[in-house]
């Protein structure tokens, strides 16, 4: 069979067609379809990675706020004691306080009565001023703009934001003792107290201080010699008389031998709060941007 020209041009044009078609269909089709598709990859990854970016940039700002963190932190456990044990917490009494030069020399005794509690939890309040606010009908009658409610309400502010925090509780430990002890040196003992903690920075404090004797026994004399006790007369009147001293009375008129001139039973409560110091975060290396500039971190593994 034979095709004449215009049939091979029509059978040319056929078969240019086909072959073209099915290039498209079998090469290009396909191709275009991976171009749209790697595209479509390349987008998502591409704001992906602008996001990591993004998060790599605010590495400085989380490790300075982490630090700040810590530092402040770490300040605020310096104004509380060093945590110790029952045995540390008595030990440091008697060598700070108790068991010093001063007191031996005035002959300052440590009575029976002497204990130091293991360590244990306290909570710990804010200590705030609350203004008192009265108010009247006639006083709101005359707030006519509302300024006099503004002032009371200002004035009260800082109790209000202080008060609705909540108490936080610390670590404590606790030591009561009783000392036969003169007037100077228990004023001594408080002050030395007072002193260390300012000095320190020491959150230590006596919370408790009661004396057998108000006046430390001063009026009392000396074995041997008289002094001066007060009595009612048959008419009604306070008379003054000497009265031998044939031992040391107590207020209530019988002989306590263990009291002594100048000298009367102290009862102290020592209190110590501790607070656990942070621990130092390790925040890692500063970021730095350049990083990507080279090719090192495509081979670089993560530490």
């Amino acid at each position: 069979m034979k095709f004449g020209y215009r049939d091979r041009i029509i059978l040319l044009i056929v078969c240019v067609v086909v072959i073209f078609a099915v290039g498209i269909f079998v090469f290009i089709k396909p191709k275009w379809e991976d171009l749209n598709d790697n595209q479509e990859t390349y987008d998502t990854d591409l704001k992906a990675w602008e996001e990591k970016q993004k998060e790599f940039e605010r590495i400085n700002v989380y490790q300075s706020s982490i630090q700040k963190k810590y530092d402040s932190a770490a300040n605020l456990t310096t104004n509380f004691t060093d945590e110790m044990t029952s045995v540390e917490l008595d030990d440091f009494l008697r060598k700070q306080f108790l068991n010093i030069e001063q007191f031996q020399k005035d002959e300052v005794e440590l009575r029976s009565s002497y204990s130091v509690s293991d360590e244990k939890t306290a909570t710990l309040n804010y200590y705030y001023y609350t203004p008192s606010i009265v108010t009247y009908p006639l006083y709101e009658a005359a707030d006519l703009d509302g300024s006099l409610a503004k002032a009371a309400q200002e004035k009260r502010k800082d109790a209000d934001v202080i008060g609705a925090r909540k108490a936080q509780s610390v670590g404590s430990g606790s030591s009561e003792f009783t000392l036969l002890i003169n007037r100077a040196d228990t004023m001594a003992l408080l002050d030395a107290v007072q002193k260390y903690a300012e000095e320190k920075k020491d959150a230590m404090l006596i919370s408790s201080v009661t004396l057998k004797e108000a006046d430390f026994n001063e009026n009392i004399e000396e074995e041997g010699g008289t002094h001066e006790e007060t009595y009612i007369d048959d008419e009604g009147n306070e008379q003054v008389r000497q009265v031998p001293n044939d031992n040391n009375n107590n207020n209530n008129g019988t002989v306590d031998k263990d009291i002594k001139k100048d000298f009367t039973e102290v009862k102290i409560k020592y209190e110590v709060y501790y607070i656990q110091e942070p621990t130092q975060p390790d925040v890692g290396p500063a970021y730095d941007a350049n990083i990507w500039n080279g090719n090192e971190w495509r081979t670089a593994s993560a530490k």
